[in-house]
């Protein structure tokens, strides 16, 4: 049985149906496979997450959150999430990616649906940026991967601006707030995969819209704070920019010691250096601000 007869079979068994047909698969993840499905004239999508991806996803966790922000109107309807593999079945939102979009021309609707959410009561768990970092980079070691010299001096230099702004209060984020994960449907700004949501400084959301470019980022920033960014404001911002380089940096160099560039094709070496070189260069950047 393929992935997709797999996925038809498991949406037929959970929705008591008969009918469900592939539509699509969709794009975007490094290894997950997700697919847009049909069944009694509705669509849904269904998650098989990739190899090892329970290394980097707590589903239990995943589970609280989507349960915490169902009460904001944010994201889409989910079904079923099945803890152990991770597997979910969620209501297709039918509607523009906002990384096929000028994504600047819906800073509105951006700003508007993070100031919903970070003004908001939600409990999630702390993101605890730097814990999660410390484990990725232990994968790496197991695997029998060294860090260079230049990568600790630059991890060195991260951890001395997280504590320059430790202070900032944190509240409910996204925490991958990508605009991969932003679907346009009608008037409605629709925010999913809550995976790794968590209490973190709000502008580390800012700085998830950098995977569309770091002007990006930039242009909203300044949307959010409604005035030009202080120096202050930019130096939190390319730090948590720096920061999430440096995690895809280590997530990178751990799927391809996996095995997974070979298994997709992918050169995840060349996505690590890409990510190094980004985090490295926005690190440069933050004392000349």
């Amino acid at each position: 049985m393929n992935i997709e007869e797999y996925i038809v079979a498991r949406v037929n068994a959970l929705m008591h149906t008969e009918d469900a047909t592939i539509v699509k698969r969709l794009e975007g993840g490094m290894s997950n496979y997700t697919y847009v499905v049909e069944t009694r004239g509705k669509k849904y999508t269904y998650r098989v997450p990739g190899k090892f991806a329970e290394k980097f996803v707590d589903r239990v966790e995943e589970w609280d959150n989507i349960q915490e922000v169902n009460r904001l109107d944010l994201n889409n309807a989910t079904s079923y999430v099945e803890i152990i593999s991770g597997e979910k079945l969620a209501e297709y939102v039918e509607g523009t990616i906002l990384s096929d979009t000028d994504v600047v021309s819906y800073n509105e609707k951006s700003v508007a649906a993070l100031k919903k959410l970070h003004n908001s009561d939600l409990k999630f768990k702390d993101y605890n940026a730097f814990k999660r970092l410390d484990d990725y980079e232990r994968y790496c070691r197991e695997m029998g991967f060294t860090h260079p010299k230049e990568y600790i001096a630059l991890r060195q230099k991260l951890d001395a601006m997280n504590r320059a702004h430790a202070d900032v209060k944190k509240v409910p984020c996204h925490c991958d707030y990508q605009p991969t994960n932003l679907v346009l449907s009608g008037d409605k700004l629709y925010v999913l995969d809550w995976e790794f949501a968590g209490m973190n400084d709000p502008f580390y959301d800012i700085a998830c819209y950098g995977n569309a470019g770091f002007d990006k980022a930039l242009s909203l920033l300044e949307a959010y704070v409604g005035h030009k960014p202080t120096r202050e404001e930019l130096q939190r911002l390319y730090f948590h920019r720096s920061f999430q380089c440096l995690q895809w940096y280590n997530v990178a160099i751990f799927k391809d010691r996996v095995g997974l560039s070979r298994d997709l094709n992918m050169d995840f070496n060349e996505v690590a250096a890409f990510f190094f070189n980004m985090a490295k260069d926005l690190a440069d950047q933050y004392d000349n601000l």
